[in-house]
């Protein structure tokens, strides 16, 4: 007979033990984003730009070729060999649907799944699924493959219905999956208010007061878990608080009784002086401890299990160095908390990832062609001061919600600037034979890894 885990109480178990999850994130595998691949775009965008210069065939190939390289045998091998139990995957819906053709199935991403779940099995990992893009866009951000900074997800039912359609066949077709841990329904939902409530309280991600709870979350987490149990019984739902996974005051009253709850940890986004050098460590540990306590009362208040399922910084921006210790303070609170959780992230270009590509490697070489007029934090600063031009002098009432919110508007505005004047132009300049060799740089022979971060996991227990 089959096992599953199973949610019982505040805890997860398998069978009569209680089992607790030190897992990672592979993200930027099946869903793209610019700052974890050092290029620039969403993953539409991105995909796009490959077709143009490319056309569909060439760049097939070399998407189907970057799926394979970036995730093999070998990396399952290696975070077995960390002692990690549990991979969230992300996932974008245009693997598993074609916009042009509504009602039918790509088998890509079900391929992609099969082969995800073969390694699993393998190796003895769980795996959790996280819709991290969805049409129209759950958030305004890029990560969530949204071109526009518009939410209209939220706006256009039949977009919801399409996503509740795709979480039905997902469950059909893997409900007997032993290492499916479940299914987390949708990444970082943000339902931007059309107005601000005057009651008390900042949301930790946005700086917004907290905004009168929309239904639209609840209702279409209804919706999925309905559609999710019409064919599986079995395996445990994940969902998310609104506001980028940080605000559940909208999720009271689940009544499915093996539906989890996941959130994400990011204290240097919320307050990036954390990151200071002149920082007291005191302080920093305390103002650590604190967010974090704050956002697992959850589990006492919903009397449901856990987990946090981002949480990591950029090694990148700040060095190993100064790194390193938030990234030990953070497994710290896992342990001392028991939080079952999924660090974000395990590969990447070089940024926040446990493995990356060596420096020298023809992937590389061209992301650093990239990073001569575009990065992450400098598209940031771009937009930012075109919306400050935007705004002086002319609406001198708009406030910092306001701003929070044009901010993603003003940098979706550079999108398509930044494929026709920056990635196209450089990727014309690679045969397609040479540009097919581009994600070999990805595969694990190929890679480095940070030993530090390394130690923590295999040192890490509950």
């Amino acid at each position: 007979m089959r096992e599953f885990v199973k949610v019982r109480g505040k805890k997860f178990y398998k069978g009569d033990e209680e089992i607790l999850f030190k897992g990672i994130g592979i993200g930027s595998w099946l869903n793209l984003e610019h700052f974890m691949m050092g290029l620039p775009g969403n993953d539409f965008q991105i995909r796009q730009s490959f077709t143009d210069v490319y056309g569909k065939k060439g760049a097939d190939r070399f998407f189907d070729t970057l799926v394979k390289e970036f995730v093999s045998e070998a990396d399952f091998c290696f975070m077995k060999e960390l002692g990690i139990n549990l991979v969230r995957v992300p996932f974008n819906y245009r693997l598993f649907m074609d916009d042009e053709k509504p009602g039918e199935w790509r088998q890509t991403g079900f391929d992609y799944f099969d082969y995800l779940f073969r390694l699993a099995e393998q190796y003895e990992i769980y795996v959790l699924p996280d819709l991290h893009a969805v049409p129209g866009g759950q958030n305004p951000d890029w990560h969530s493959d949204n071109g526009t900074g518009y939410t209209l997800f939220w706006q256009y039912g039949i977009f919801r219905q399409q996503m509740v359609m795709l979480w039905k066949e997902i469950a059909a077709r893997y409900r007997d999956e032993v290492y499916l841990l479940g299914y987390d329904i949708l990444n970082e939902p943000f339902i931007i208010p059309d107005r601000i409530d005057t009651g008390e309280g900042e949301d930790m991600a946005t700086g917004f007061v907290s905004a009168q709870a929309s239904d639209f979350l609840p209702d279409f987490y209804a919706q999925v878990t309905e559609a999710i149990r019409s064919v599986d019984r079995e395996h445990i739902i994940f969902v998310e608080g609104d506001h980028f996974a940080s605000d559940f005051d909208c999720l009271r009253g689940i009544t499915d009784e093996q539906t989890a709850l996941t959130f994400h940890y990011y204290p240097t986004v919320w307050y990036d002086d954390l990151y200071d050098k002149e920082y007291d460590r005191r302080e920093r540990e305390q103002k650590f401890e604190e967010v974090f306590c704050r956002l697992i009362r959850i589990r006492e208040e919903f009397g449901r299990p856990i987990l946090c399922g981002e949480a990591g910084y950029e090694i990148a921006t700040n060095g190993m160095e100064d790194t390193l210790p938030l990234i030990e303070l953070t497994f710290r609170l896992f342990q001392k908390y028991a939080v079952s959780f999924t660090l974000w992230s395990y590969k990447d270009a070089c940024f926040m990832g446990l493995v990356y590509p060596k420096r020298d490697s023809a992937w590389m070489q061209l992301a650093d062609k990239i990073r001569v007029r575009w990065d992450h934090h400098r598209a940031e600063r771009q937009a930012a001061k075109g919306m400050e031009t935007l705004l002086a002098g002319e609406y001198p009432e708009a406030g910092r919600e306001d701003r929070y919110v044009l901010a993603f508007r003003q940098r979706a505005l550079l999108y398509p600037l930044e494929q026709k004047y920056i990635l196209k132009p450089l990727l014309a300049m690679y045969p397609e034979e040479e540009m097919l060799r581009l994600p070999e740089a990805f595969r694990f022979e190929n890679c480095g890894y940070h030993e530090e971060f390394a130690r923590v996991y295999r040192e890490f227990t509950f």
